[in-house]
């Protein structure tokens, strides 16, 4: 099994090496080698190409050897002794990156954040959007210019009482177990902020919103009180705040924290689909993120 680690082929890589030390430390929790892998253009059928072709073609293949280099490097400076290259050829970034996650028997594939994302967050580019919904692997996600000294110490996963979060907990049962790492459960409350001047309907939406959360607690603590074995959650929260921004930053991170989310129950089985709720989450934190396809875990226990 490897550390998939997509790494493009640009001439200006945004100066952004997070998703390096992201699958640096996951390849030293999964004592894994590194497969940096970068998808380029097929070449035109036929063995007559242009002057301006040939010279394209070397000029994509050296960017390709100088991009490739400088993530070996980076990635043996982290402290990653098996580090593997390869170059792709596929019609489409994803598409590419989905074939080499089966040729390389890819245990996670590692993405950054798109060049215009905010400063410690995440937003999908175009190869991350389409793989958020069709990647056959978990998906480890780095916050725009995260930074961490070490292999992921503890796992956070998000649970809501579903399907989808039981399968989530599984899958990371499954990490934790192998990374020697504890798992914390943790509930995100989203709050409205109050409306004036009637917050009749607020009141309304506290209650609902009080007694879903009671449920969802219910239903954690079972979960955790039937969970035998080293792998035990030691921690469960229930983080409340203003929006989801303010849900998420009320949990109390920590260097080496990564999150992992579910996928949607309407999305394919054995594929990552995020839904409406963890693309908000994805947004929102501040560390990286795991996204796990559905199923990934056996067969969810019925919510």
């Amino acid at each position: 099994m490897t550390v998939l680690l997509g790494w493009e082929a640009a001439e200006h890589g945004g100066g952004d090496d997070a998703a390096l030390r992201l699958a640096a430390g996951l390849a030293r929790a999964e004592r894994s080698p590194v497969v940096v892998a970068t998808v380029v253009p097929p070449d035109a059928g036929g063995s007559i190409a242009s002057r301006v072709d040939r010279e394209y073609r070397q000029w994509r293949a050296a960017l390709t050897a100088t991009r490739q280099a400088e993530a070996l490097t980076g990635l043996r400076a982290a402290g990653v002794d098996d580090v593997r290259t390869a170059v792709v050829p596929a019609s489409s970034v994803p598409s590419g990156l989905v074939e080499a996650a089966g040729r390389y028997r890819a245990r996670v594939l590692v993405l950054g954040a798109a060049a215009e994302a905010p400063a410690g967050r995440f937003a999908a580019g175009s190869v991350a959007e389409r793989l958020l919904h069709s990647s056959p692997v978990p998906l480890a996600l780095a916050p725009r210019e995260w930074s961490a000294p070490a292999a992921p110490r503890r796992l956070t996963c998000a649970w809501a009482g579903t399907a989808r979060s039981r399968e989530a907990l599984a899958a990371a049962r499954g990490f934790a177990d192998r990374w020697g790492v504890p798992i914390r459960l943790v509930t995100f409350v989203p709050e409205r902020a109050a409306m004036l001047p009637s917050e009749t309907g607020l009141r309304i939406e506290q209650v609902v919103s009080e007694e879903w959360a009671a449920q969802v607690q219910g239903s954690l603590d079972e979960v955790v009180a039937g969970w035998p074995g080293p792998g035990r959650a030691r921690e469960t929260l229930l983080a409340r705040g203003a929006g989801w921004a303010g849900a998420i930053a009320a949990v109390p991170w920590e260097p080496g924290d990564v999150l992992v989310v579910g996928s949607s129950r309407v999305g394919p089985f054995t594929r990552v689909f995020v839904g409406s709720t963890a693309t908000k989450i994805l947004r929102a934190t501040t560390v990286p993120v795991l996204v796990v396809p559905r199923g990934a875990g056996g067969s969810p226990t019925p919510s």
